[in-house]
């Protein structure tokens, strides 16, 4: 080995401050050979190598955090109980957690780069560009289907769109508790209408048979038919609204324009509006779509528009009006009449209750019923002696646009 005649050393520091360790210079044939410009040179080597190992310390922690992040991520999306679901801009499936496997009956190897989404949903293949939320029903391996919320959310990398990731949970159990629920409101509902029923028709009865007696004692009076045919005339409404309650209706539903179904029932309506000095105002968007069985929703102005009627004695004006809002179209039957009591508005709706003289209470419950099988809503709003609005509110048909 040659023999060192002169030596330079100049230290290595970490960005922190740290001495790292020495970077040196020897020369084997001059003593002193070292010259200021060396010393120079070796400690711009020096910054440069300080710069580099924290270049090498960064990388090397970025990559410890990613993998930790990636562990944490691959616990995560296989301790969760819902399917999450990794799309590409063609529909492949590229990714699934062992939730989403077994949910769908597959293996993730049967699901990963093999599968598009359109073998799991028809509903989401043509639709990855936008955020939904929604219920479906996904297909199964074995051909069946189950019901699941889901929300699918497309994933961008800067402003380019790369793919989308599906999230959902299986909701079976939830459907079953609904349909037990509305199975146990349907059994209260019918022990209510049942104990209507009996006392509506107790009453008439009561009377004829109180009138027959006094004819089997002898006694008459021509009265005594009139009242007891005036009796057995309720009886016939009280049985012919709870028929038309009870009849199952062929149902058919389409897409309609809100507008022209409306437009109809005024019409239908607007001969006996004239005959009670009622005038009907209406300004409507037109073009309206919304997906509903045309006969049911008629079914419901008419009982609407002829109850403002009904409210209108000394003639006056009713107002109907439609805005487009959240998806939804909310159309209004406004009227001036003598308006409902607040106590009384409570219970609108409920069978056998009504302010009308002759009325049975069955016509808005039907209403209510028909609106909320469409996912609508009906509300009520009235001022004693200034009038009362009624509004509907029911879901627009996707594709429906208001012209501007």
């Amino acid at each position: 080995m040659a023999q060192i005649k002169s030596f330079l050393g100049v230290p290595i520091f970490t960005k922190e401050g740290a001495l790292f360790g020495t970077l040196c210079a020897f020369d084997t044939h001059r003593f002193f050979s070292f010259t200021p410009e060396h010393v120079t040179l070796l400690q711009t080597f020096s910054t440069f190598l300080t710069y580099v190992i924290d270049l090498e310390d960064s990388k090397a922690k970025v990559e410890r955090d990613l993998d930790r992040l990636t562990t944490k991520t691959q616990l995560v999306l296989q301790s969760i109980t819902e399917g999450v679901i990794g799309i590409d801009l063609n529909g492949k499936i590229t990714f699934c957690n062992p939730s989403a496997a077994a949910l769908l009956g597959y293996s993730s190897e049967e699901i990963m780069d093999t599968m598009s989404i359109g073998q799991v949903s028809v509903h989401l293949s043509q639709r990855l560009e936008e955020t939904i939320e929604d219920t479906s029903a996904f297909l199964l391996k074995n051909g069946g289907e189950i019901p699941v919320e889901f929300v699918c959310t497309p994933i961008y990398d800067k402003e380019f769109r790369i793919g989308a990731v599906l999230t959902f949970k299986d909701i079976t159990e939830r459907r079953k508790n609904e349909e037990l629920a509305l199975k146990s409101e349907k059994l209260a509902l019918a022990g209510q209408l049942a104990a209507g029923i009996a006392h509506e028709i107790r009453n008439p009865l009561t009377a004829i048979k109180g009138f027959l007696t006094l004819i089997d004692s002898g006694s008459y009076d021509k009265r005594y038919t009139q009242i007891m045919s005036s009796e057995i005339n309720r009886i016939e409404l009280i049985l012919t609204e709870l028929l038309m309650l009870a009849k199952p209706q062929v149902v058919n539903y389409k897409r309609t324009d809100i507008c022209l179904l409306l437009k109809e029932v005024i019409s239908l309506l607007e001969t006996q509006a004239i005959i009670k000095n009622v005038s009907i105002h209406h300004e409507v968007i037109e073009n309206l779509w919304v997906y509903c069985e045309p006969n049911q929703i008629k079914q419901v102005f008419i009982n609407l528009i002829k109850n403002a009627l009904d409210a209108l004695p000394k003639g006056g004006w009713i107002q109907i009006d439609n805005l487009v809002e959240n998806h939804t179209v909310q159309i209004t039957v406004t009227d001036n009449g003598v308006g409902i009591p607040p106590s009384t508005l409570k219970r609108l709706g409920q069978p056998f209750y009504t302010t009308k003289e002759k009325g049975t209470g069955l016509g808005l419950m039907v209403s209510n019923n028909i609106i909320a099988n469409h996912d609508g809503k009906l509300v009520f709003d009235s001022r004693l002696n200034e009038g009362t609005t009624v509004k509907v509110t029911l879901p627009l048909y996707k594709d429906s646009k208001p012209n501007s």
